[in-house]
């Protein structure tokens, strides 16, 4: 697949990471800065372990286990007092371009994934029609917390984490994310649950 940076004739320089969602790995190079990483996506996997038994309850940390929590097109659910009902699922696959957030007000120092046309919806062999997989595109590279992920990437070690946040802010170009080997259900399958 063509990198939407070069699609869309930005002819900037352009650092590339990629996350497998499968093997829950994040890799790349930004300028000399070289990253490996386990990171979690989805279904509050990247949560801070330890936690009382009643956080564990409040954020659902048993819907990380379930095969739902690792499809694309699980979106988070709440219920009209704000309290989960559903988790949601991993990052939906394609590009996005990375932007550095030096004081977001829920994460603090993070880095926010802007979604490339691809990544809008799934194209999947299986479906003659794009995918689409209802989950906004509220999403970030951020540190582990008490509620996990609902489809932002939580980096298992928060030193590597800020390494990568310092390495996208110094970075004189665009650093572009792709993400790969993501599950889906097809549109038969979510039975109406994605508008």
């Amino acid at each position: 697949m063509k990198n939407p940076i070069f699609a869309q004739g930005i002819t900037h320089k352009a650092a590339e990471l990629c996350y497998d969602a499968a093997a829950e790995h994040l890799s790349g190079m930004v300028g000399r800065e070289h990253f490996r990483m386990t990171a979690y996506s989805g279904g509050s996997r990247g949560h801070k372990t330890g936690v009382q038994s009643a956080l564990a309850k409040k954020y659902l940390y048993d819907q990380g286990t379930r095969l739902s929590s690792r499809f694309a097109t699980t979106a988070e659910v709440k219920d009209a007092h704000g309290n989960y009902k559903q988790r949601g699922g991993t990052l939906p696959p394609g590009h996005y371009y990375c932007h550095y957030v030096a004081h977001h007000h829920t994460f603090g120092e993070c880095i926010q994934l802007m979604m490339a046309d691809d990544a809008r919806a799934i194209n999947s062999p299986f479906s003659p029609h794009p995918i689409l997989h209802g989950r906004g595109n509220d999403f970030f590279i951020h540190g582990s917390g008490p509620k996990g992920s609902d489809g932002c990437i939580v980096p298992a070690i928060d030193a590597e984490r800020r390494r990568l946040n310092h390495a996208v802010k110094e970075f004189q170009g665009n650093v572009v994310l792709l993400v790969k080997n993501v599950s889906y259900m097809l549109p038969a399958e979510l039975e109406g649950q994605v508008a």
